[in-house]
Protein backbone atom coordinates (compact mmCIF):
# COMPACT_ATOMS: atom_id res chain seq x y z
CA UNK A 1 0.00 0.00 0.00
CA UNK A 2 1.29 3.53 -0.69
CA UNK A 3 2.86 5.36 2.19
CA UNK A 4 3.81 9.04 2.51
CA UNK A 5 7.34 9.78 1.47
CA UNK A 6 9.83 10.27 4.25
CA UNK A 7 13.45 11.19 4.04
CA UNK A 8 16.05 8.60 4.96
CA UNK A 9 18.01 9.59 8.09
CA UNK A 10 21.49 10.84 7.35
CA UNK A 11 23.93 7.91 7.73
CA UNK A 12 26.20 8.05 10.70
CA UNK A 13 28.65 5.76 12.32
CA UNK A 14 27.45 2.36 13.52
CA UNK A 15 26.59 2.55 17.17
CA UNK A 16 25.95 0.15 20.00
CA UNK A 17 22.54 -0.21 21.58
CA UNK A 18 21.30 -2.00 24.64
CA UNK A 19 18.20 -3.61 23.22
CA UNK A 20 14.84 -3.76 24.95
CA UNK A 21 15.66 -1.14 27.63
CA UNK A 22 13.30 1.75 28.44
CA UNK A 23 14.43 5.24 27.55
CA UNK A 24 15.26 6.22 31.12
CA UNK A 25 17.56 3.20 31.44
CA UNK A 26 19.30 4.08 28.18
CA UNK A 27 19.94 7.56 29.54
CA UNK A 28 21.26 6.07 32.75
CA UNK A 29 23.85 3.92 30.98
CA UNK A 30 25.06 6.61 28.56
CA UNK A 31 28.36 7.10 30.49
CA UNK A 32 28.99 3.35 30.20
CA UNK A 33 28.49 3.43 26.43
CA UNK A 34 30.96 6.29 26.18
CA UNK A 35 33.66 4.02 27.63
CA UNK A 36 33.09 1.34 24.98
CA UNK A 37 35.90 1.09 22.47
CA UNK A 38 34.78 2.63 19.16
CA UNK A 39 34.83 0.41 16.09
CA UNK A 40 37.74 0.34 13.69
CA UNK A 41 36.77 2.32 10.57
CA UNK A 42 38.26 1.41 7.21
CA UNK A 43 37.15 3.90 4.49
CA UNK A 44 35.98 2.33 1.23
CA UNK A 45 36.71 5.22 -1.14
CA UNK A 46 40.52 4.62 -1.27
CA UNK A 47 39.77 1.04 -2.39
CA UNK A 48 37.95 2.29 -5.50
CA UNK A 49 34.48 1.73 -4.06
CA UNK A 50 31.72 3.48 -6.03
CA UNK A 51 28.20 4.33 -4.91
CA UNK A 52 25.78 1.49 -5.66
CA UNK A 53 22.29 1.81 -7.12
CA UNK A 54 19.60 1.55 -4.44
CA UNK A 55 17.27 0.19 -7.14
CA UNK A 56 19.43 -2.91 -7.56
CA UNK A 57 20.22 -3.25 -3.85
CA UNK A 58 16.57 -3.19 -2.79
CA UNK A 59 15.54 -5.54 -5.60
CA UNK A 60 17.79 -8.27 -4.18
CA UNK A 61 20.78 -7.92 -6.49
CA UNK A 62 24.09 -8.96 -4.95
CA UNK A 63 26.28 -5.88 -5.41
CA UNK A 64 28.53 -5.94 -2.32
CA UNK A 65 29.84 -8.69 -0.02
CA UNK A 66 31.88 -8.78 3.17
CA UNK A 67 33.42 -11.93 4.70
CA UNK A 68 36.03 -12.84 7.26
CA UNK A 69 38.84 -14.95 5.78
CA UNK A 70 40.14 -15.65 9.27
CA UNK A 71 39.94 -13.68 12.50
CA UNK A 72 42.49 -11.12 11.24
CA UNK A 73 41.62 -10.72 7.55
CA UNK A 74 38.59 -9.58 5.56
CA UNK A 75 37.49 -10.17 1.97
CA UNK A 76 35.35 -7.41 0.47
CA UNK A 77 33.89 -7.37 -3.04
CA UNK A 78 31.82 -4.70 -4.78
CA UNK A 79 30.51 -3.83 -8.22
CA UNK A 80 32.50 -1.19 -10.12
CA UNK A 81 31.67 0.72 -13.30
CA UNK A 82 34.15 0.08 -16.11
CA UNK A 83 33.95 -0.33 -19.86
CA UNK A 84 32.96 -3.86 -20.84
CA UNK A 85 34.43 -5.42 -23.96
CA UNK A 86 32.00 -7.27 -26.20
CA UNK A 87 32.09 -11.05 -25.90
CA UNK A 88 31.37 -13.36 -28.84
CA UNK A 89 28.08 -15.29 -28.68
CA UNK A 90 27.01 -13.44 -25.54
CA UNK A 91 23.38 -14.19 -24.56
CA UNK A 92 20.98 -11.30 -25.02
CA UNK A 93 19.75 -11.47 -21.44
CA UNK A 94 23.22 -11.13 -19.86
CA UNK A 95 23.69 -8.34 -17.31
CA UNK A 96 27.47 -8.06 -17.40
CA UNK A 97 29.40 -6.14 -14.75
CA UNK A 98 32.82 -5.99 -13.11
CA UNK A 99 33.28 -6.91 -9.46
CA UNK A 100 36.50 -6.09 -7.58
CA UNK A 101 37.69 -8.35 -4.73
CA UNK A 102 40.16 -7.17 -2.08
CA UNK A 103 41.95 -9.04 0.71
CA UNK A 104 42.35 -6.74 3.73
CA UNK A 105 44.50 -7.01 6.83
CA UNK A 106 43.06 -6.07 10.21
CA UNK A 107 43.19 -3.70 12.02
CA UNK A 108 45.07 -1.52 9.49
CA UNK A 109 42.87 -2.16 6.47
CA UNK A 110 46.02 -2.68 4.39
CA UNK A 111 45.24 -4.20 0.96
CA UNK A 112 47.18 -7.45 0.60
CA UNK A 113 45.76 -8.57 -2.75
CA UNK A 114 43.23 -7.54 -5.35
CA UNK A 115 41.50 -8.99 -8.40
CA UNK A 116 38.50 -8.36 -10.67
CA UNK A 117 35.82 -10.71 -11.99
CA UNK A 118 33.41 -10.29 -14.88
CA UNK A 119 29.96 -11.52 -13.88
CA UNK A 120 26.94 -11.99 -16.14
CA UNK A 121 23.96 -11.53 -13.81
CA UNK A 122 22.95 -9.84 -10.57
CA UNK A 123 22.54 -12.96 -8.41
CA UNK A 124 24.66 -14.03 -5.45
CA UNK A 125 28.13 -14.98 -6.59
CA UNK A 126 30.18 -15.58 -3.44
CA UNK A 127 29.91 -17.96 -0.45
CA UNK A 128 32.31 -18.66 2.41
CA UNK A 129 33.28 -22.33 2.78
CA UNK A 130 35.09 -21.67 6.07
CA UNK A 131 38.79 -21.99 6.90
CA UNK A 132 39.66 -19.18 4.47
CA UNK A 133 38.12 -20.85 1.41
CA UNK A 134 35.43 -19.37 -0.84
CA UNK A 135 33.03 -20.52 -3.54
CA UNK A 136 32.65 -18.33 -6.64
CA UNK A 137 29.81 -18.60 -9.17
CA UNK A 138 30.16 -17.21 -12.68
CA UNK A 139 27.07 -18.13 -14.66
CA UNK A 140 26.63 -21.84 -13.85
CA UNK A 141 30.27 -22.60 -13.24
CA UNK A 142 31.54 -22.91 -9.65
CA UNK A 143 35.17 -22.55 -8.62
CA UNK A 144 36.93 -22.24 -5.25
CA UNK A 145 39.78 -20.02 -4.10
CA UNK A 146 41.68 -19.39 -0.86
CA UNK A 147 43.28 -15.91 -0.93
CA UNK A 148 45.22 -16.11 2.32
CA UNK A 149 46.47 -19.67 1.80
CA UNK A 150 47.60 -18.83 -1.73
CA UNK A 151 49.03 -15.40 -0.86
CA UNK A 152 52.66 -16.68 -0.63
CA UNK A 153 52.37 -18.16 -4.15
CA UNK A 154 51.76 -14.78 -5.73
CA UNK A 155 48.34 -15.92 -7.03
CA UNK A 156 46.02 -15.38 -4.04
CA UNK A 157 42.85 -15.53 -6.18
CA UNK A 158 43.81 -18.62 -8.15
CA UNK A 159 40.61 -20.53 -8.90
CA UNK A 160 40.32 -24.31 -8.68
CA UNK A 161 37.58 -26.15 -10.64
CA UNK A 162 34.75 -27.31 -8.44
CA UNK A 163 31.32 -27.91 -10.05
CA UNK A 164 29.80 -27.11 -13.40
CA UNK A 165 26.58 -27.74 -15.27
CA UNK A 166 26.03 -27.63 -19.01
CA UNK A 167 22.30 -28.20 -19.31
CA UNK A 168 20.94 -26.72 -16.08
CA UNK A 169 20.79 -23.26 -14.53
CA UNK A 170 21.69 -22.74 -10.88
CA UNK A 171 18.66 -21.35 -9.04
CA UNK A 172 20.06 -21.36 -5.48
CA UNK A 173 23.04 -22.50 -3.41
CA UNK A 174 22.76 -23.34 0.29
CA UNK A 175 25.41 -24.27 2.86
CA UNK A 176 25.08 -25.95 6.24
CA UNK A 177 26.17 -23.76 9.21
CA UNK A 178 29.60 -25.42 9.39
CA UNK A 179 29.88 -25.34 5.57
CA UNK A 180 30.51 -29.08 5.15
CA UNK A 181 27.32 -29.75 3.15
CA UNK A 182 26.50 -27.91 -0.06
CA UNK A 183 23.01 -27.89 -1.59
CA UNK A 184 22.77 -26.93 -5.28
CA UNK A 185 19.28 -26.28 -6.67
CA UNK A 186 19.05 -26.20 -10.47
CA UNK A 187 16.45 -25.98 -13.22
CA UNK A 188 16.74 -26.83 -16.89
CA UNK A 189 18.27 -24.12 -18.99
CA UNK A 190 15.67 -23.17 -21.58
CA UNK A 191 15.56 -20.32 -24.09
CA UNK A 192 13.10 -17.51 -23.31
CA UNK A 193 9.58 -18.08 -24.60
CA UNK A 194 9.10 -16.03 -27.79
CA UNK A 195 6.40 -13.40 -27.55
CA UNK A 196 3.84 -13.13 -30.34
CA UNK A 197 4.54 -10.20 -32.62
CA UNK A 198 2.03 -7.36 -32.60
CA UNK A 199 0.86 -6.53 -36.15
CA UNK A 200 0.65 -2.99 -37.43
CA UNK A 201 -3.05 -3.47 -38.15
CA UNK A 202 -5.56 -5.72 -36.48
CA UNK A 203 -5.94 -7.13 -32.97
CA UNK A 204 -2.99 -8.27 -30.86
CA UNK A 205 -2.66 -12.06 -31.01
CA UNK A 206 -3.43 -13.93 -27.77
CA UNK A 207 -0.51 -15.09 -25.60
CA UNK A 208 0.92 -18.50 -26.25
CA UNK A 209 -0.86 -21.28 -24.35
CA UNK A 210 0.97 -22.78 -21.35
CA UNK A 211 3.06 -25.86 -21.89
CA UNK A 212 1.02 -28.69 -20.35
CA UNK A 213 3.95 -31.06 -20.72
CA UNK A 214 6.05 -29.12 -18.18
CA UNK A 215 7.89 -31.16 -15.57
CA UNK A 216 5.86 -31.15 -12.30
CA UNK A 217 9.14 -31.27 -10.34
CA UNK A 218 11.45 -29.03 -12.37
CA UNK A 219 13.92 -28.28 -9.57
CA UNK A 220 16.75 -30.75 -9.08
CA UNK A 221 18.43 -30.51 -5.67
CA UNK A 222 21.95 -31.97 -5.52
CA UNK A 223 23.79 -32.53 -2.24
CA UNK A 224 27.57 -32.60 -1.80
CA UNK A 225 29.65 -33.31 1.28
CA UNK A 226 32.69 -31.03 1.35
CA UNK A 227 36.18 -31.67 2.65
CA UNK A 228 39.70 -30.31 2.24
CA UNK A 229 42.91 -32.28 1.85
CA UNK A 230 44.42 -30.47 4.86
CA UNK A 231 44.12 -27.21 6.77
CA UNK A 232 46.84 -25.72 4.56
CA UNK A 233 45.24 -26.88 1.30
CA UNK A 234 43.33 -24.48 -0.92
CA UNK A 235 41.43 -27.35 -2.56
CA UNK A 236 37.89 -28.22 -1.51
CA UNK A 237 36.62 -31.60 -2.63
CA UNK A 238 32.91 -32.29 -3.19
CA UNK A 239 31.53 -35.80 -2.72
CA UNK A 240 28.20 -36.53 -4.32
CA UNK A 241 25.69 -37.34 -1.58
CA UNK A 242 22.30 -37.48 -3.27
CA UNK A 243 19.62 -35.61 -5.18
CA UNK A 244 15.86 -35.08 -4.86
CA UNK A 245 13.30 -33.41 -7.08
CA UNK A 246 11.04 -30.50 -6.09
CA UNK A 247 8.37 -28.26 -7.56
CA UNK A 248 10.22 -25.11 -6.47
CA UNK A 249 13.50 -23.94 -5.00
CA UNK A 250 13.63 -23.20 -1.27
CA UNK A 251 15.69 -23.29 1.91
CA UNK A 252 16.30 -26.68 3.53
CA UNK A 253 17.57 -26.90 7.11
CA UNK A 254 20.08 -29.72 6.74
CA UNK A 255 23.52 -30.91 7.83
CA UNK A 256 25.71 -33.87 6.91
CA UNK A 257 23.89 -35.83 9.63
CA UNK A 258 20.24 -35.17 8.67
CA UNK A 259 17.57 -32.54 8.32
CA UNK A 260 14.80 -30.72 10.16
CA UNK A 261 11.15 -31.29 9.34
CA UNK A 262 8.10 -29.28 10.42
CA UNK A 263 4.94 -31.05 11.53
CA UNK A 264 1.56 -29.40 12.07
CA UNK A 265 -0.22 -30.71 15.16
CA UNK A 266 -3.28 -28.45 15.00
CA UNK A 267 -4.50 -25.45 16.99
CA UNK A 268 -1.51 -23.34 16.01
CA UNK A 269 0.83 -25.94 17.48
CA UNK A 270 3.87 -27.16 15.55
CA UNK A 271 6.51 -29.79 16.15
CA UNK A 272 10.04 -30.28 14.86
CA UNK A 273 11.80 -33.56 14.11
CA UNK A 274 15.40 -34.20 13.17
CA UNK A 275 15.62 -37.08 10.71
CA UNK A 276 19.06 -38.64 10.36
CA UNK A 277 20.10 -39.94 6.95
CA UNK A 278 21.05 -43.10 8.82
CA UNK A 279 17.36 -43.68 9.63
CA UNK A 280 16.94 -42.30 13.17
CA UNK A 281 14.24 -39.75 14.05
CA UNK A 282 14.60 -37.42 17.05
CA UNK A 283 11.52 -35.58 18.28
CA UNK A 284 12.34 -32.01 19.32
CA UNK A 285 10.59 -29.28 21.29
CA UNK A 286 7.22 -27.96 20.04
CA UNK A 287 6.59 -24.38 18.99
CA UNK A 288 3.36 -22.36 19.18
CA UNK A 289 2.81 -20.13 16.17
CA UNK A 290 -0.19 -18.84 14.22
CA UNK A 291 1.76 -19.35 10.98
CA UNK A 292 4.04 -22.09 9.70
CA UNK A 293 7.40 -21.51 11.43
CA UNK A 294 10.67 -21.09 9.56
CA UNK A 295 13.60 -22.99 11.16
CA UNK A 296 17.26 -22.18 10.45
CA UNK A 297 20.14 -24.31 11.70
CA UNK A 298 22.83 -22.16 13.34
CA UNK A 299 25.11 -25.09 14.24
CA UNK A 300 25.12 -28.86 14.03
CA UNK A 301 23.00 -29.13 17.18
CA UNK A 302 21.06 -25.86 17.50
CA UNK A 303 18.53 -23.98 15.43
CA UNK A 304 16.29 -20.96 15.67
CA UNK A 305 12.72 -20.66 14.41
CA UNK A 306 10.78 -17.59 13.31
CA UNK A 307 7.07 -17.71 14.11
CA UNK A 308 3.96 -15.58 14.58
CA UNK A 309 2.01 -14.42 17.64
CA UNK A 310 -0.99 -13.52 15.49
CA UNK A 311 -1.59 -13.38 11.78
CA UNK A 312 1.33 -14.12 9.46
CA UNK A 313 3.92 -11.57 10.60
CA UNK A 314 6.95 -13.41 11.98
CA UNK A 315 7.55 -11.42 15.15
CA UNK A 316 8.74 -14.28 17.38
CA UNK A 317 12.15 -15.96 17.42
CA UNK A 318 12.96 -19.02 19.50
CA UNK A 319 16.13 -21.00 20.12
CA UNK A 320 16.12 -24.83 20.12
CA UNK A 321 18.62 -27.65 20.53
CA UNK A 322 18.84 -31.31 19.54
CA UNK A 323 18.29 -32.41 23.15
CA UNK A 324 14.62 -31.48 22.74
CA UNK A 325 14.69 -28.13 24.57
CA UNK A 326 13.34 -24.74 23.59
CA UNK A 327 16.13 -22.70 25.15
CA UNK A 328 14.54 -19.24 24.83
CA UNK A 329 11.93 -17.19 23.03
CA UNK A 330 11.63 -13.45 22.43
CA UNK A 331 9.82 -10.91 20.28
CA UNK A 332 11.05 -9.13 17.17
CA UNK A 333 9.76 -5.59 16.90
CA UNK A 334 8.92 -3.76 13.70
CA UNK A 335 7.88 -4.90 10.23
CA UNK A 336 10.71 -6.37 8.20
CA UNK A 337 11.69 -8.38 5.14
CA UNK A 338 14.71 -10.39 4.00
CA UNK A 339 16.01 -12.03 7.20
CA UNK A 340 19.56 -13.27 6.68
CA UNK A 341 22.13 -14.95 8.91
CA UNK A 342 25.80 -15.61 9.49
CA UNK A 343 27.11 -18.14 12.00
CA UNK A 344 30.12 -18.80 14.22
CA UNK A 345 29.31 -22.26 15.66
CA UNK A 346 32.60 -22.54 17.56
CA UNK A 347 31.55 -19.60 19.77
CA UNK A 348 27.82 -20.40 19.90
CA UNK A 349 26.97 -17.09 18.22
CA UNK A 350 25.01 -16.01 15.16
CA UNK A 351 23.93 -12.76 13.52
CA UNK A 352 20.42 -11.93 12.34
CA UNK A 353 19.94 -9.13 9.81
CA UNK A 354 16.52 -7.67 8.99
CA UNK A 355 15.49 -5.01 6.48
CA UNK A 356 13.09 -2.80 8.46
CA UNK A 357 10.14 -1.38 6.54
CA UNK A 358 7.73 1.38 7.47
CA UNK A 359 4.59 -0.65 6.82
CA UNK A 360 3.54 -4.26 6.34
CA UNK A 361 4.74 -5.49 2.99
CA UNK A 362 4.79 -8.53 0.76
CA UNK A 363 8.24 -10.09 0.87
CA UNK A 364 8.68 -10.78 -2.83
CA UNK A 365 7.52 -7.36 -4.05
CA UNK A 366 9.89 -4.55 -5.10
CA UNK A 367 10.52 -1.69 -2.68
CA UNK A 368 11.63 1.90 -2.93
CA UNK A 369 14.04 3.58 -0.54
CA UNK A 370 11.15 5.63 0.88
CA UNK A 371 9.63 2.42 2.29
CA UNK A 372 12.84 1.27 4.03
CA UNK A 373 13.80 2.54 7.49
CA UNK A 374 17.12 0.70 7.81
CA UNK A 375 18.96 -2.60 8.09
CA UNK A 376 19.28 -3.94 11.63
CA UNK A 377 22.09 -6.38 12.49
CA UNK A 378 22.06 -8.12 15.90
CA UNK A 379 24.59 -10.58 17.34
CA UNK A 380 23.03 -13.31 19.52
CA UNK A 381 24.39 -15.89 21.92
CA UNK A 382 22.64 -19.03 20.72
CA UNK A 383 22.41 -20.85 24.07
CA UNK A 384 20.75 -17.99 25.97
CA UNK A 385 19.32 -15.67 23.33
CA UNK A 386 21.34 -12.82 24.79
CA UNK A 387 21.69 -9.92 22.37
CA UNK A 388 25.34 -8.97 22.42
CA UNK A 389 25.52 -6.06 19.98
CA UNK A 390 23.27 -4.11 17.62
CA UNK A 391 24.62 -2.30 14.56
CA UNK A 392 23.16 -0.84 11.40
CA UNK A 393 24.28 -1.17 7.78
CA UNK A 394 24.18 1.26 4.89
CA UNK A 395 23.60 1.07 2.07
CA UNK A 396 20.77 -1.34 2.81
CA UNK A 397 21.27 -4.54 0.81
CA UNK A 398 18.31 -6.87 0.50
CA UNK A 399 20.55 -9.79 -0.45
CA UNK A 400 22.53 -9.40 2.79
CA UNK A 401 26.25 -10.18 2.86
CA UNK A 402 27.13 -6.60 3.85
CA UNK A 403 28.04 -7.82 7.36
CA UNK A 404 30.21 -10.63 8.69
CA UNK A 405 30.98 -12.47 11.95
CA UNK A 406 34.52 -13.63 12.61
CA UNK A 407 35.10 -17.41 12.84
CA UNK A 408 35.88 -17.14 16.57
CA UNK A 409 32.75 -15.04 17.17
CA UNK A 410 34.73 -12.18 18.68
CA UNK A 411 34.47 -9.69 15.82
CA UNK A 412 31.64 -8.16 13.80
CA UNK A 413 32.27 -6.26 10.56
CA UNK A 414 29.57 -4.19 8.83
CA UNK A 415 29.51 -1.87 5.83
CA UNK A 416 28.17 1.48 6.96
CA UNK A 417 28.49 5.09 5.79
CA UNK A 418 31.06 4.30 3.07
CA UNK A 419 33.33 2.44 5.46
CA UNK A 420 33.90 -0.98 6.97
CA UNK A 421 33.34 -0.82 10.72
CA UNK A 422 34.82 -3.61 12.82
CA UNK A 423 33.62 -4.21 16.38
CA UNK A 424 35.37 -6.23 19.04
CA UNK A 425 32.81 -8.45 20.80
CA UNK A 426 33.13 -9.54 24.44
CA UNK A 427 34.78 -12.92 25.11
CA UNK A 428 32.64 -15.88 26.11
CA UNK A 429 31.85 -16.28 29.78
CA UNK A 430 32.53 -19.56 31.56
CA UNK A 431 28.83 -20.42 31.29
CA UNK A 432 28.80 -19.69 27.55
CA UNK A 433 31.89 -21.82 27.02
CA UNK A 434 30.19 -24.69 28.84
CA UNK A 435 27.08 -24.22 26.66
CA UNK A 436 29.19 -24.45 23.50
CA UNK A 437 30.84 -27.68 24.68
CA UNK A 438 27.46 -29.18 25.56
CA UNK A 439 26.09 -28.21 22.15
CA UNK A 440 29.04 -29.80 20.37
CA UNK A 441 28.62 -33.01 22.38
CA UNK A 442 24.89 -33.24 21.60
CA UNK A 443 25.22 -32.79 17.84
CA UNK A 444 23.87 -35.76 15.84
CA UNK A 445 26.83 -37.75 14.48
CA UNK A 446 27.78 -37.27 10.85
CA UNK A 447 27.18 -40.17 8.53
CA UNK A 448 27.95 -41.08 4.93
CA UNK A 449 24.46 -42.35 4.15
CA UNK A 450 22.97 -41.06 0.88
CA UNK A 451 20.86 -37.94 1.35
CA UNK A 452 17.16 -38.75 1.06
CA UNK A 453 13.93 -37.46 2.57
CA UNK A 454 12.03 -40.55 3.60
CA UNK A 455 9.13 -38.71 5.25
CA UNK A 456 8.49 -36.20 2.47
CA UNK A 457 5.14 -36.39 0.68
CA UNK A 458 3.11 -34.29 -1.71
CA UNK A 459 1.09 -31.48 -0.16
CA UNK A 460 -2.49 -32.16 0.82
CA UNK A 461 -5.28 -30.14 -0.74
CA UNK A 462 -5.56 -27.61 2.10
CA UNK A 463 -1.81 -27.12 2.05
CA UNK A 464 -2.00 -26.41 -1.67
CA UNK A 465 -4.07 -23.37 -0.81
CA UNK A 466 -1.05 -21.95 1.02
CA UNK A 467 1.24 -22.43 -1.98
CA UNK A 468 1.19 -18.71 -2.74
CA UNK A 469 3.07 -17.99 0.49
CA UNK A 470 5.00 -21.20 1.06
CA UNK A 471 7.36 -23.16 -1.20
CA UNK A 472 6.20 -26.67 -2.13
CA UNK A 473 7.68 -29.67 -0.38
CA UNK A 474 9.93 -32.09 -2.28
CA UNK A 475 8.32 -34.96 -4.09
CA UNK A 476 7.74 -38.29 -2.42
CA UNK A 477 10.70 -40.68 -1.97
CA UNK A 478 9.46 -42.98 -4.71
CA UNK A 479 9.90 -40.11 -7.17
CA UNK A 480 13.18 -38.89 -5.70
CA UNK A 481 16.46 -39.24 -7.51
CA UNK A 482 19.98 -39.93 -6.26
CA UNK A 483 23.33 -39.40 -7.91
CA UNK A 484 24.42 -42.85 -6.79
CA UNK A 485 22.69 -45.66 -4.98
CA UNK A 486 26.03 -46.52 -3.39
CA UNK A 487 28.13 -44.54 -0.94
CA UNK A 488 29.14 -41.07 -2.15
CA UNK A 489 32.25 -41.07 -4.32
CA UNK A 490 35.11 -38.61 -4.10
CA UNK A 491 35.71 -36.19 -6.95
CA UNK A 492 39.23 -35.96 -8.31
CA UNK A 493 40.82 -32.74 -7.04
CA UNK A 494 42.25 -31.89 -10.45
CA UNK A 495 38.91 -31.99 -12.26
CA UNK A 496 35.53 -30.36 -11.78
CA UNK A 497 32.41 -32.29 -10.95
CA UNK A 498 29.31 -31.96 -13.09
CA UNK A 499 25.71 -31.65 -11.93
CA UNK A 500 24.14 -34.70 -13.51
CA UNK A 501 21.07 -34.28 -15.69
CA UNK A 502 20.14 -37.97 -15.64
CA UNK A 503 20.51 -39.29 -12.07
CA UNK A 504 19.59 -42.79 -11.05
CA UNK A 505 16.56 -43.41 -8.83
CA UNK A 506 17.17 -43.92 -5.14
CA UNK A 507 15.86 -46.78 -3.05
CA UNK A 508 13.87 -45.29 -0.20
CA UNK A 509 14.24 -46.57 3.33
CA UNK A 510 11.38 -47.02 5.80
CA UNK A 511 9.67 -43.64 6.27
CA UNK A 512 10.80 -41.84 9.40
CA UNK A 513 8.46 -40.07 11.79
CA UNK A 514 5.38 -42.22 11.12
CA UNK A 515 2.23 -40.75 12.66
CA UNK A 516 0.94 -42.19 15.88
CA UNK A 517 -2.47 -43.88 15.56
CA UNK A 518 -3.81 -41.86 18.51
CA UNK A 519 -2.50 -38.48 17.32
CA UNK A 520 -1.92 -38.51 13.55
CA UNK A 521 0.56 -35.98 12.29
CA UNK A 522 0.30 -34.16 9.01
CA UNK A 523 3.05 -34.78 6.44
CA UNK A 524 6.30 -33.01 7.33
CA UNK A 525 7.58 -30.03 5.42
CA UNK A 526 11.26 -29.66 4.56
CA UNK A 527 11.28 -26.09 3.36
CA UNK A 528 11.21 -22.84 5.26
CA UNK A 529 9.06 -19.95 4.11
CA UNK A 530 10.14 -18.25 0.88
CA UNK A 531 10.64 -14.84 2.52
CA UNK A 532 13.63 -13.44 0.61
CA UNK A 533 15.96 -16.42 0.79
CA UNK A 534 18.81 -15.40 3.11
CA UNK A 535 21.50 -17.37 1.31
CA UNK A 536 20.92 -16.96 -2.40
CA UNK A 537 18.57 -14.96 -4.62
CA UNK A 538 18.07 -16.44 -8.09
CA UNK A 539 20.90 -15.65 -10.52
CA UNK A 540 18.59 -13.75 -12.85
CA UNK A 541 17.25 -11.51 -10.07
CA UNK A 542 17.09 -7.89 -11.24
CA UNK A 543 14.98 -4.79 -10.76
CA UNK A 544 11.63 -4.92 -12.47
Amino acid sequence: MPVPKRSIPTPGSCHLRLLGLPLFLLLAVTPLLAKTDPPIRIPLEPMGYQQLSSEFLLAGSSMLTLHYVDDRHLLITFTVHRLLSRLPDEPEDDLDRHVDALLLELPTGHILARTSWRLHDHGQYLWSLGHGRFLLRIRDNLTTFAPLINLPTGEPFHESPFLSTDHRRIAALLLSPDANLLVVETVKRTPPVPRPKTPLFGPTPPPLPPDDSADPTPVQINFYRLSAASDASAEVRPRTAGVVRSRAAGNIATTTAGYLVILEEGRQHWAFDFDSYAGKTTELAPFDSTCRPSPYLVSGSEFIALGCRSGNAKQVVGGFNMRGDEMWEQNLFGDYIAPSFVFAPSSGRFVLSRILVRSSAVADQPFSSDEISGQSVVVYQTGSGKQILHAECSPVERAGQNFALSPNGLGLAVVHADAIEVYNLPPLTAKEQADVKLAEASAPPDNDAPVHFAGAQQSSSDEEIESATQPPVPSSPSAADNLSSNAPQAVSPDSSATVSDDPQPVTSSTPAGDPSPAQPRKPPTLYTLPTDQPHSPPPDDQPK
